[in-house]
């Protein structure tokens, strides 16, 4: 099981996407459109998350915005259908022993 706690106080206030390009990692109260939870800022080279949200959602929605920042600075070009369907897999991929093994 997955400790969503522990992992949302690892977001870091940046985030490297690419050799040159790094990403602030901001938090914002509340976005104009009340179903927004976060947004790319590429302009900015931003990633917005809202506050206040659960460990869960937060995580994922954080690994969600990264997602973008990554398709727009390397021209995937992914669709939000896309990242979406790629989002599933967020929870198995971050899983102890899972796509790398633990220190022994």
């Amino acid at each position: 099981m997955l400790d969503w706690k522990k992992l949302l106080k690892k977001i870091p206030s940046k985030v490297q996407i690419t050799k040159t390009h790094f990403y602030e990692v901001v938090w914002i109260d509340a976005f104009t459109s009340g179903d927004v939870m976060g947004e790319t800022r590429f302009d900015k080279r931003q990633i917005a998350i809202k506050k206040h949200m659960s460990p869960k959602l937060t995580v994922i929605t954080y690994l969600h915005e990264v997602l973008h920042a990554i398709s727009g600075e390397h021209e995937a070009e992914l669709t939000e259908k896309q990242v979406l369907a790629l989002e599933k897999a967020f929870y198995y991929f971050l899983k102890s022993n899972n796509i790398f093994k633990e220190t022994e």
